[in-house]
């Protein structure tokens, strides 16, 4: 190859090949940087959907409480009067503005429907005057095309509601929308293209709400400008080759070896020029071309700058909230994402035990993970394991102002390559971020459980029961284990009041529940269910073993007396106790209170102080009579 073909080569290596690298490389940074805008607005209007969602939630319930309230619905449903009913709630509809009404029967029948197919609902229980199940109404205050024109409104964004199982959803306007399972994705929406965000409802399950936005531009359809700057050197490389292949001097080395350090990253040095020929202006193009670099570069540094910032900028947003599993599912996808690893876990020890993972991970990564993990632990720091294949960093989480007390230890890895130390000062903040993220979620735990904890016993109350009874009997049902229940009724309570006082009562049911406490095991479920009412539930316990811990608590309570503070002598109680159990007695979570309460009332009759099994056989509750105030 002749001189002047090599030297056009190597103007074409130098010169237009890293243009066109820096090129695209400022084009990916840009539609990086600019997808994650958009996606960040798509989040934050996801955010106001869900809230305006619970808000309709919220609204439906008060609405469904104020109709509940009318008696003579409870009486018309009572009596399966479908026409009295339907007039009775088109009539409370109209006063509580409400979109959507379903009455049923205390079976399960639809009795009346006023309005369409309720959205946002409620259902509330209604009891006759006795105090039994009358039948049920589910109330809504919106309908889906009401929610999704507000939800446009406040966030400027066109919005979708479909099936979790669909892959495409109706959008007004504009026809069939392709939905991504989850998270955000690029999709054509009337010949433009949109970003499109989806998330599930809240309370509606297999329901999902989509929110569609304009995608921002990238750096070719930002920026005009720089299209003509690199334009511009492309053209002066060309000028440069066409007047360099004319000279024949000693300058052609420097040129090369000044061209060497600007492919190496370094624009510290400039060219020599020398006299005022072809080559010398070359070299001073040479050296202004060097200085645009710079600048170039120096874009790029300031574009990763920035990128940084909205990273930190969302890990605040999300150390402030409360939920723990999606905040760790943030924090280590964010993590991933930032430290361009391939795989991440949070693994949380002691009472707030949990673990979240994100990515694909390989053997040798998954080894690494488990090495790295026990050694952050015990070495109390960030650490990193370095082998091929296999790369890996690991930081214990600690209690903000106690960092002698472990949460647990969060890690990424990847296996391409080591981390580089900007990597690992992004890895670190969002260690910190997940730290204030798991003692938010703590304090609100600490005052949730004090919202389902009933202040005198320390038990818990009766709405905590009755959800974890829910859970469990569900559980039972799926898995086909047994669920017992204890019920316990203090007897003679009310003269234990009229005798001694309040404060001696309130003492007596302190003592009773801390014998139920100290009987169960760790997965029974105490809860005083109301007045001198206390109940157990009893995950994966057959009658048997309900009895024997039924006949423990009661021969307790009759051992056990309660000290006067007057000096006088001890008071003896004792208690009466109904067990039944699933699949024994009942088949689902009603049928086994109302079971255990037959049997509990079967032992107030035959004397009190003691225990009665409930019978085997269908749901009780058929054949229950009402308790009287006499045998209370």
């Amino acid at each position: 190859m002749s001189f002047r073909g090599r030297l056009t080569l190597f103007l074409l290596l130098i010169v237009v090949l890293p243009m066109v690298v820096i090129a695209v490389l400022a084009s990916r940074v840009a539609d990086d940087a600019s997808n994650g805008k958009a996606d960040a607005r798509l989040f934050a209007g996801l955010e106001t959907a869900t809230a305006v969602y619970e808000r309709d939630q919220s609204d439906a319930k008060a609405a469904a409480e104020q109709i509940a309230s009318d008696p003579g619905l409870s009486d018309a449903i009572a009596a399966n009067d479908a026409a009295g009913t339907k007039a009775t709630g088109e009539t409370l509809a109209r006063e509580n503005d409400v979109s959507a009404l379903v009455l049923r029967s205390a079976e399960g029948d639809e009795l009346a429907k006023v309005g369409g197919k309720p959205f946002a609902s409620a259902e509330l229980a209604l009891t006759e005057a006795g105090g039994s199940d009358a039948g049920t109404l589910t109330t809504a205050v919106t309908t889906q095309g009401e929610y999704a024109d507000e939800v446009t409104e406040l966030t400027g964004r066109r919005v979708a509601i479909y099936a979790g199982d669909q892959s495409t959803a109706a959008l007004p306007g504009a026809g069939e929308l392709e939905v991504p399972e989850s998270g955000a994705a690029d999709v054509e929406v009337d010949g433009s293209e949109q970003r499109v965000l989806t998330g599930p409802l809240p309370g509606e399950e297999g329901l999902q709400v989509a929110l569609v936005g304009p995608a921002e531009g990238g750096l070719f359809s930002s920026s005009p400008m720089v299209i003509a700057l690199l334009t511009g050197f492309f053209l002066i490389a060309f000028l440069f080759a066409v007047t360099v292949m004319r000279a024949l001097s000693g300058q052609v080395a420097s040129m090369l070896e000044a061209a060497r350090r600007i492919g190496d990253g370094d624009f510290s040095t400039e060219v020599p020029v020398v006299g005022s020929d072809e080559m010398a202006g070359l070299a001073d193009e040479f050296n202004k071309m060097s200085d645009r670099l710079k600048d170039q570069m120096d874009q790029l540094r300031r574009q990763q700058v920035e990128i940084d910032r909205s990273v930190r900028r969302i890990g605040e947003a999300f150390a402030s909230g409360l939920e723990r599993q999606g905040l760790l599912e943030i924090v280590v996808e964010t993590a991933v994402s930032a430290c361009r690893a391939e795989y991440g876990l949070i693994a949380l020890s002691g009472r707030e035990g949990a673990e979240v993972s994100w990515g694909e991970a390989s053997e040798a990564i998954q080894d690494a993970v488990l090495t790295i993990e026990a050694k952050a632990n015990r070495e109390g720091e960030l650490v990193e394991h370095r082998e091929e294949g296999a790369y890996a960093l690991s930081a214990p989480l600690r209690r903000i102002g106690d960092p002698t007390h472990s949460l647990g230890v969060m890690t990424v890895a990847r296996g391409e390559s080591a981390f580089a130390d900007p990597e690992r000062d992004v890895f670190l903040y969002l260690v910190g971020q997940a730290q204030a993220s798991i003692e938010n979620v703590a304090l609100h735990e600490l005052v949730s459980e004090q919202a389902v904890t009933d202040d005198l016993t320390g038990l818990s109350n009766k709405r905590a029961f009755t959800d974890v009874a829910d859970k469990e009997a569900a559980r039972a049902q799926r898995f086909s284990h047994s669920l017992s229940l204890l019920m316990l009724d203090i007897d003679d309570f009310k003269r234990v009041n009229d005798t001694h006082g309040h404060l001696v009562g309130d003492d007596v049911l302190r003592r009773i529940g801390r014998i139920l406490q100290a009987e169960s095991r760790g997965i029974d479920e105490p809860a005083r269910y109301g007045g001198e009412e206390f109940v157990v539930a009893l995950p994966e316990t057959g009658m048997q073993g309900a009895e024997e811990l039924a006949e423990r608590v009661r021969e307790r309570i009759e051992a056990e007396p309660v000290p006067l503070s007057d000096g006088g002598e001890a008071l003896r109680v004792t208690a009466s106790l109904g067990v039944a159990s699933i699949p024994d007695s009942a088949s689902d979570v009603r049928g086994l209170i109302a079971a255990a309460d037959a049997a509990l009332y079967a032992a107030k009759r035959a004397g009190k102080n003691r225990v009665v099994m409930a019978p085997k056989g269908p749901d009780p509750r058929d054949r229950r009579r009402p308790r009287t105030t006499a045998e209370a």
